[in-house]
């Protein structure tokens, strides 16, 4: 983990850098992210989670050719 401190002279700057931040991570683990806020709101609101990890799943549709 970076611990290094910044100094920031505007909130904008704050965003910027939260932004360059979030793209430098690969999505995988941008949505696991978002996946542990959401256990840790669940939780928050007194609800236990099932305990089951995000899951993938693949979809193939097939559309109609013309």
């Amino acid at each position: 983990m970076d611990k290094t401190i910044r100094k920031f002279n505007s909130f904008a700057e704050v965003k910027d850098e939260e932004y360059r931040y979030w793209q430098s991570v690969p999505p995988a683990e941008r949505i696991e992210a978002a996946y542990q806020l959401s256990v840790e709101q669940y939780r928050m609101k007194g609800i236990e989670p099932d305990g089951s990890a995000l899951k993938r799943s693949l979809v193939r549709v097939e559309c109609p050719r013309s």
